[in-house]
């Protein structure tokens, strides 16, 4: 007789305090489109220290635009001569084990590069690690947010 044990794996039992960000040039649209994605389980946790013990990410839409606002607010664009590159909010949703937020704005013709900052859940949790891929502009590059990492380079 064969016994078998379903069960979730304990790695997505706990919070993984990792998020993803993904920064591309769509050289068709001449959009820099930013997508942001969070495993669910941390910003379900993230959602109620943030704003309130009983806000639902799941089901409340009025806690996902809190979050996609707060996400907003915690990654910044600039020129490499710290010229603001504001982003618009383009939206959010819940899929599968994630929850992602969608930024997008138009870049300089002439941008030799970025100075990126990524708050997220950094605020939080001391050990959250951000994650960012800039694709589009040459080969993909990749910088890591973390601990007192606040504003980070890159140049094409």
């Amino acid at each position: 007789m064969v016994v078998a044990s379903i069960g979730l794996s304990p790695a997505f039992a706990h919070q993984q305090k990792a998020a993803e960000t993904t920064v591309l040039f769509n050289k068709r649209s001449g959009e820099l489109e930013v997508t942001h994605r969070f495993y669910l389980h941390d910003t379900e946790h993230a959602v109620q220290a943030l704003f309130d013990k009983n806000a639902d990410i799941l089901d409340s839409e009025k806690t996902q635009q809190q979050f996609a606002e707060y996400v907003a607010g915690q990654f910044l664009t600039k020129t490499l001569a710290d010229k603001e590159l504001p982003l618009s909010n383009v939206g959010f949703e819940v899929e599968g084990k994630f929850f992602w937020v969608y930024q997008s704005t138009k870049w300089p013709e002439q941008l030799k590069g970025l100075k990126l900052y990524n708050g997220a859940l950094r605020d939080l949790w001391p050990t959250q690690i951000n994650m960012v891929n800039i694709e589009g502009k040459s080969k993909v590059r990749t910088l890591y947010f973390s601990e007192d990492k606040d504003w980070l380079i890159t140049t094409f």
